[in-house]
């Protein structure tokens, strides 16, 4: 017999619940009332095998990626005037550009 395969839906869900720290027993019964029918071990083994991929990116994707979303941030924290976050957006936003200066 041949398992269903395990919809983008689930493993999508999955990762979420993983993200949120929950356990793999938590995340089993969460598959069961949430996806009936699904295979809970292929969900996780799914789930796990995208997280592992994510981090195989190439760095300078990562720390470009992490740059841009510091200045998207930085610039939001600026329009509701919390200033203290945004320095340390700015801050953070100049070390990921690799200036060396703190």
């Amino acid at each position: 017999m041949t398992a269903k395969p395990t919809q983008e839906v689930t493993v999508k869900q999955v990762i979420q619940w993983i993200l949120e720290a929950n356990s793999e027993r938590d995340i089993r019964e969460a598959i069961g009332e949430k996806f009936p029918g699904e295979n809970a071990t292929k969900a996780i083994e799914a789930a796990v095998k995208e997280i592992t991929a994510i981090g195989q990116e190439d760095p300078a994707f990562t720390r470009g990626w992490a740059l841009a979303a510091t200045r998207e941030l930085t610039r939001r924290m600026i329009e509701v005037g919390d200033f203290a976050n945004a320095l340390r957006g700015i801050k953070q936003a100049n070390q990921l550009a690799g200036t060396g200066e703190e």
